[in-house]
């Protein structure tokens, strides 16, 4: 017997086997539905793997035929042959023949008649208003129109850079000045062009560049030849942009 007395009986958390006992009964319970979950979800995840469900068979429509009742538009419809509304035209020999609008039943078999003249001019006019005349007919034909002549171009027409070099069969290199040698100047320079139809150079302008290097520049390009430039095969003049490189080696 404790020192509490008859006390320590009645208090159970304070008595360390009961404790023990305790603790040792949640463990197992807890150890215990744990398992039976596990087994629980298991059963759950392998019983469609292990019972597989029959599908249901497919029934396949089976097509039912569909019958038509005839109806009055279906009807065979009477022989136009019997009264036809031809509206078309034959030009025979510029003259316009006319179908008939109705077909006679039999054909008049007495040779006395003689057959009417196709190309007669008093021929009266057709069902349609259409004259079966030769006037009437070349009047409705529409007129040939002949193109224009394009008019020929008054001044030198203007061409590029790069189709007027391809052009040229003659070319003299300019000669650098002196003065720009001893400054070590150097630039482009730009020159608006006349060709001439036999394709000397007729006139030159400067555009831009520096005027020393301008004038080397004018000197040279004056020897210059190109191609004659024609169009619809007669010569004419051109308008360019010539452009010279001058740099120092």
């Amino acid at each position: 017997m404790s020192d509490r007395g008859d006390l320590s009986l009645a208090i159970v958390d304070g008595d360390p086997a009961e404790l023990n006992s305790a603790r040792r009964l949640r463990r197992h319970a807890l150890l215990t539905s744990m398992l039976l979950e596990t087994g629980i979800v298991l059963c759950l995840l392998l019983w469609p793997l292990v019972k597989t469900a029959q599908l249901p068979l497919e029934r396949l429509p089976v097509p039912v035929p569909v019958l038509y009742r005839a109806s009055p538009s279906d009807a065979p419809r009477e022989n136009s042959a019997a009264h036809p509304t031809p509206k078309s035209t034959t030009i025979l020999h510029d003259q316009t023949v006319l179908q008939p609008p109705r077909v006679p039943p039999r054909i008049d078999a007495n040779t006395d008649k003689e057959p009417p003249d196709l190309f007669d001019l008093s021929m009266p006019t057709a069902h349609d208003g259409l004259s079966a005349g030769i006037g009437e007919a070349t009047q409705s034909l529409p007129s040939v129109v002949r193109p224009e002549a394009k008019p020929r171009p008054s001044g030198p027409i203007s061409m590029s850079t790069g189709v007027m070099a391809a052009r040229l069969i003659h070319q003299v290199q300019p000669s650098y000045p002196a003065a720009a040698s001893l400054i070590h100047l150097e630039g482009t320079v730009e020159l608006r062009a006349i060709i001439a139809k036999d394709g000397s150079i007729r006139n030159l302008e400067v555009v831009r560049g520096n005027p020393i290097l301008a004038a080397a520049a004018i000197e040279a390009v004056r020897e210059w030849r190109y191609r004659p430039t024609r169009l619809s095969g007669i010569p004419v003049e051109v308008e360019t942009v010539i452009t010279v490189q001058f740099q120092m080696r």
